[in-house]
């Protein structure tokens, strides 16, 4: 838990938080998701960002799997950096830390997992699909079965056997980010904190901005 507490010395407040979020959603700077205008004013007393041409407000959060959230994003930082470490966080752990319901945290956790997803985008790897797999050639084909093996030993080891099937998804989202970037912690991290404040209009607002500015 030390290492916990060290990393959230960098954040030792919600606006160091918003800060560093809207600089890893908005790299090139903030730009409107309805028409792609960069100038904006702060409206400080809602912390949402107003579009100079459209007038739409955007908050850090809209749109992201931290949309409309009711936890302080202190919370998230800890999560991401809890999971992000390598260490297991298991909802009744990070409910003590944080002190907040056991439910609560099981929603934090299950929204961490599709940070994980997302980091991850590669559809030819999901291995928990038997249609994917069928398709694939045999090398792959049984590769990707042995990952689908070696993730649920995984979850029977450190989740126990009553695993929902719809809530078995996201323990195997779970495995392949641990799988893939458990030798790095602070790219796990990096990727964590993109899949949570990335939208799905993040590419395509800048694209569309390229696209602006060429022709114009």
């Amino acid at each position: 838990m030390a290492s916990i507490r060290r990393f959230m010395a960098l954040f030792p407040d919600e606006q160091s938080c918003r800060d560093y979020l809207f600089a890893a959603r908005w790299p090139r700077g903030f730009i409107c998701t309805k028409c792609g205008e960069m100038r904006y004013c702060l409206i400080r007393t809602r912390n949402v960002y107003e579009c100079a041409n459209c007038k739409t407000q955007t908050s850090i959060t809209s749109n992201t799997l931290m949309h409309r959230t009711k936890l302080p994003l202190r919370y998230w930082m800890v999560a991401l950096y809890w999971v992000a470490s390598g260490q297991r966080c298991s909802a009744r752990k990070l409910a003590q830390t944080l002190r907040i319901q056991q439910r609560t945290a099981d929603r934090l956790l299950r929204k961490v997992r599709l940070a994980m997803h997302k980091s991850e985008g590669t559809p030819m790897l999901d291995f928990w699909v038997r249609e994917k797999r069928s398709t694939q050639q045999p090398i792959v084909r049984r590769a990707m079965l042995m990952m689908y093996r070696k993730a649920r030993s995984f979850i029977r080891k450190y989740y126990g056997k009553r695993v929902s099937n719809w809530n078995r998804l996201y323990y195997y989202y779970e495995y392949r980010f641990r799988n893939n970037n458990g030798h790095n912690p602070i790219d796990a991290l990096s990727k964590l904190i993109l899949g949570a404040c990335t939208t799905i209009y993040t590419l395509n607002e800048y694209g569309m901005l390229r696209e602006r500015k060429s022709a114009s």
